[in-house]
């Protein structure tokens, strides 16, 4: 397999107007492979969210390095942080973070149009996930008038139809119910075969980090135990349950 992004000694450290400093994260060492499916498990303010932050090139880092595709994210000008969020990352939000005033549609294509992509290319990309995300029904909806799965997908959409290297899921199922939040893993796992694409997916629900490939545990701000897929689901997710409540 081959490794798009490793993180070497990381360390974040924030600074409040009085001086005073606080980790974010700390000393974190790991790599992630090419059409992987990465979790993060950790409880809230454990600094998952940070670090996601930071892969996303939306915090700068503090001590240590990030080499995504042989690229140290350390040596980036301003320039090279808005083009890697840009081109090389697609987002999807715990609450979709979708434009109320824009149809499902409209949301979709919003990258490509803030890149200035021509109206033909936009139309070729949507085409190609329109019946893949099966959206058709509601495109031309507001977000306010479908379901919380059918934004979701919508969600994944919008990560997905600039062909970015990594997308990275912050809490994606944490508005879902259990029944669409199934839904939207079944789809996870779709798009990562179907597109190669690698996602890293930030949570504290034990059944997402089960259909990963490989799940790390971080706690205080610091990575653990890391543990990849065995051949039986359950097995997996028995033993991340263990390691979960261990550091909770």
């Amino acid at each position: 397999m081959t490794e798009i992004l490793r993180v070497e000694n990381l360390t974040i450290t924030y600074y409040s107007h009085s001086g005073s400093s606080q980790i974010g994260v700390k000393n974190i060492n790991f790599s992630l492979n090419e059409g992987e499916i990465y979790g993060i498990v950790g409880e809230s303010g454990s600094g998952k969210s940070t670090l996601l932050k930071i892969l996303g090139g939306m915090d700068s880092i503090s001590e240590g390095e990030v080499i995504f595709f042989e690229k140290k994210m350390t040596s980036f000008d301003e320039s090279d942080y808005e083009r890697h969020r840009r081109d090389d990352i697609g987002y999807i939000f715990q609450d979709f973070n979708l434009l109320d005033g824009l149809t499902i549609k409209e949301n979709i294509i919003l990258p490509l149009t803030l890149q200035n992509c021509g109206p033909e290319i936009i139309e070729a990309r949507y085409k190609k996930l329109l019946d893949f995300l099966d959206i058709k029904d509601f495109e031309n909806r507001k977000p306010d008038k479908v379901s919380g799965g059918e934004q979701q997908r919508a969600a994944i959409g919008r990560a997905l139809i600039k062909s970015p290297k990594v997308i990275l899921a912050d809490e994606p199922t944490g508005s879902l119910d259990s029944g669409n939040m199934k839904s939207f893993i079944e789809l996870v796992k779709n798009v990562n075969q179907r597109f190669h694409t690698t996602v890293v997916i930030v949570t504290h629900d034990t059944f997402v980090a089960s259909n990963c490939d490989t799940v790390a545990f971080i706690e205080d701000g610091c990575i653990g135990e890391i543990i990849h897929k065995s051949d039986f689901q359950e097995d997996f997710h028995d033993k991340i349950i263990k390691i979960f409540t261990q550091v909770r």
